[in-house]
């Protein structure tokens, strides 16, 4: 057996957000487990991160600042490779650990340079998708099937990511691509027993208003304009509607003059990046997003797990998360009257809404839960240290 103590592990991601949003939890649970954690990653402030986050730790694990751009840059890719390289070489990991696209190519150049043992790689959505030019989505595809030549394993968050990169043969055998569904703290993410009312006066939404809203950066890839569009169809049926928008982005301004020429402007409040997204859902009503492209979904898991009904896009991954018709519905994206219709029936029907976000709560329960997420994954840990007899 493997003695866990002497263990260690780094994680590379690209920005201090990703490292709070999905390492914090592996981390925190790998670190009382007797694990040693670090991780690294761009420290600097980004268009569509907020402000303040903590630079030096997370959970308690350290942060080692390495400049990682977001996108494509060989000169800054390649110091970026130098500096992981180096950082690498002094820690002496027995495990690197990279998530997200960009992270994933240096960290695991970077990891494979330095003489890591177990090269892991989790895609939260391969970079190919059919948004692209087809030159540059053949480019993706080439780079991902070439970086898993270098990777022991690579993890994904749903079947529907697991089979799109089968179809695009990124690995040469499929037991080296796994799926470890995404698992919330399901302590954090649950109903109030006092209920919404004193956030909702706080926000100035009416106690007779309902509330739909959202949580997502404000990137094309979220169909936040499908959102505007939808909100003016419900507002043609009805006025007592307020619009909550959670996050920042690039197409901020755009989507605010967006509202403006729709007539819609006045019943959307776009409140920026928060610290009390469980808050936040608790006010609203109805959770929504449009997405167009997701790697699992997981803000519809932590709606469902408010116990809100939620409307999303009949996506792959989306329809992983939601189960229609039971916890809520799935829309085809794009398409704003259908999310506006599916609204105002959950809108019009308070036991609807009570008894999708029940069934959704109990969804996440089973499928979602974040120590299952992270038992899972040490779990493969421990798999490849013990197949490679890694010498500790």
């Amino acid at each position: 057996m493997v003695p866990i103590g002497h263990v260690r592990v780094l994680h590379v991601c690209t920005i201090a957000l990703t490292a709070h949003a999905f390492i914090s939890p592996l981390a925190q649970y790998l670190r009382l487990r007797g694990y040693e954690v670090a991780i690294a990653c761009s420290t600097g402030a980004q268009p569509d991160a907020p402000d303040g986050l903590p630079c030096q730790e997370v959970s308690g694990t350290r942060i080692y600042h390495v400049p990682i751009a977001r996108t494509v840059s060989p000169v800054q890719d390649v110091v970026a490779i130098l500096k992981l390289w180096s950082l690498i070489r002094r820690l002496r990991p027995h495990i690197v650990h990279t998530q997200t696209s960009k992270a994933g190519v240096v960290g695991r150049l970077a990891a494979r340079l330095a003489g890591v043992p177990i090269v892991i790689h989790t895609a939260h959505a391969f970079p190919f998708h059919s948004h692209l030019p087809p030159a540059i989505r053949w480019c993706y595809v080439a780079i991902e099937r070439w970086m898993a030549r270098l990777t022991d394993l690579i993890i994904v968050d749903t079947e529907s990511v697991r089979a799109d990169g089968l179809r695009e043969h990124v690995v040469n055998t499929p037991e080296k691509l796994v799926t470890v569904s995404m698992g919330l703290d399901l302590q954090k993410f649950s109903p109030s027993k006092s209920g919404p009312g004193t956030l909702r006066a706080a926000l100035g939404v009416s106690p007779l208003s309902r509330v739909v809203g959202t949580v997502a950066r404000l990137v094309p890839d979220k169909g936040m304009d499908c959102f505007l569009e939808m909100a003016a169809h419900i507002l043609a049926e009805r006025q007592d509607v307020q619009f909550l928008i959670v996050g920042e982005g690039p197409i901020r301004a755009a989507l605010e003059k967006r509202a403006d020429e729709l007539g819609v402007a006045p019943h959307i409040s776009f409140l920026g990046h928060r610290d009390d997204i469980p808050d936040l859902m608790e006010a609203m009503d109805v959770f929504v997003l449009p997405t167009k492209r997701e790697g699992f979904g997981v803000v519809f898991a932590e709606a469902m797990a408010m116990g809100k009904p939620t409307v999303g896009s009949f996506i792959g991954p989306v329809a992983e998360v939601i189960e229609d018709g039971v916890t809520g519905y799935l829309v085809p994206p794009d398409d704003a009257q259908s999310f506006a219709g599916r609204v105002l029936g959950l809108l019009a029907d308070e036991n609807k809404r009570r008894r999708f976000g029940t069934a959704g709560r109990q969804r996440v329960e089973r499928y979602f839960n974040e120590t299952r997420m992270c038992a899972s994954i040490e779990g493969h840990y421990r798999r490849l240290l013990e197949a490679g007899n890694v010498c500790l």
